[in-house]
C-alpha cells in the first residue's frame, strides 16, 4: 500500500488511477471468460 501510494505520488494520480481500472477490467474479463467456460462444459452442473 505504501508503494502504490509512494508511486501515485511519483507518476502522478491519473496513470495511477488509470492502472488501477486496467487491472479491474482484466480481472473482469478474466472472470467472464471463466464462466463462459464454465457455463460452456458439456453436462449437468452440480451445485453441491
Amino acid at each position: 500500500m505504501t508503494f502504490a501510494i509512494a508511486g501515485g505520488a511519483v507518476m502522478g494520480i491519473a496513470q495511477l488511477n488509470e492502472s488501477l481500472l486496467e487491472r479491474i477490467t482484466r480481472k473482469l474479463r478474466t472472470g467472464w471468460k471463466r464462466l463462459v467456460d464454465i457455463l460452456n462444459q458439456p453436462g449437468v452442473p452440480c451445485n453441491g
